[in-house]
């Protein structure tokens, strides 16, 4: 059970890591129009531009899952938390991405179908951990 762990611990760095970065690329990309979506995709939502979409992402998306992440590398006892609360955040914020621009078809499509899986997985790989450091240790 010990080296399962290990292997989830592990997982989830190099997840949390990965949607860090690329949170953060998302989002200067949004904030500087680079492979952003015509601002005409937003007719009809709450946002006027991509700049609160791409703060979001950067700050909110990105700064949750470095924390996790750091948190796991550090092994604090509220690591796994914050892995799951990275997990959902991510998964909220794919969700109101299609309630704000549809799922448009093609890489758009596929890419918040990726990033909620990603929320899914992060979350329940963080959940798993969890219950496996509840197990009794043999003597």
């Amino acid at each position: 059970m010990k080296q399962l762990g290990k292997v989830i611990s592990i997982a989830l760095i190099v997840l949390n890591i990965f949607l860090a970065a690329t949170a953060f690329l998302g989002g200067i990309g949004l904030l500087a129009g680079f492979n952003a979506p015509g601002v005409e995709e937003l007719q009809g939502s709450i946002f006027k531009d991509y700049t609160i979409p791409g703060l979001s992402l950067f700050v909110i998306v990105g700064g949750s899952a470095s924390l996790a992440a750091v948190l796991l590398i550090r092994k604090s006892r509220f690591a796994l938390l914050f892995s799951i609360g990275a997990g959902i955040i991510i998964m909220v914020f794919e969700f109101v991405e299609v309630l704000a621009i549809g799922s448009p078809p093609g890489i758009a499509f596929v890419l918040q179908l990726f990033y909620f899986g990603l929320g899914t997985l992060v979350a329940a790989l963080s959940i798993g951990a969890g219950f496996i450091d509840l197990l009794p240790r043999p003597a």
